[in-house]
């Protein structure tokens, strides 16, 4: 019996510092984007980039992302406004001579995935600063909503 309470209050207290701990996470890793169209998306930024601090990194995926556009690409993220979705971008660059980088964006509705891209970075980005980045993630962002658009256009759901 004390054993059942000694380790039940152990595994209690590790689950409220982690709840604690990931809510403190979302709070102050994400940022709104695309704030004129519905009621936004939350973006969350992750990964690295040859060394360069993260703030560097966030900033230039946070200047150069394409918001949905254009009556397709408008109704089909009206299908997936409520509540506001939530997009994800991680770019990976290693750092070194020759290394190759990719990037990844993922949206998110009501706790789904609903549609991603994935890219290598192109020649320019991988020997570059983080804002050599920002037409790779403009280009990535932008499939992504023209890709959305046209599943909506061929009749199927917005959230597999």
């Amino acid at each position: 019996m004390r054993l059942i309470m000694h380790y039940g209050l152990a595994i209690l207290m590790m689950i409220s510092i982690s709840g604690c701990v990931a809510h403190a996470e979302t709070d102050t890793e994400t940022d709104g984007i695309c704030e004129t169209v519905e009621q936004g998306i939350r973006l969350h930024v992750d990964g690295m980039y040859g060394g360069y601090p993260h703030s560097v990194l966030r900033d230039a995926v946070l200047e150069s992302i394409a918001c949905p556009s254009g009556d397709a690409e408008l109704h089909a993220f009206h299908a997936i406004a409520t509540p506001p979705p939530h997009m994800r971008i991680s770019v990976m660059r290693p750092t070194g001579q020759g290394q190759q980088g990719s990037l990844s964006v993922m949206l998110f509705s009501q706790g789904h995935f609903v549609i991603g891209e994935r890219m290598s970075l192109s020649p320019f980005s991988r020997t570059q600063s983080p804002f050599s980045v920002k037409a790779d993630i403009n280009l990535a962002t932008a499939r992504l909503w023209s890709d959305l658009a046209n599943r909506i256009a061929q009749g199927k759901p917005a959230i597999p």
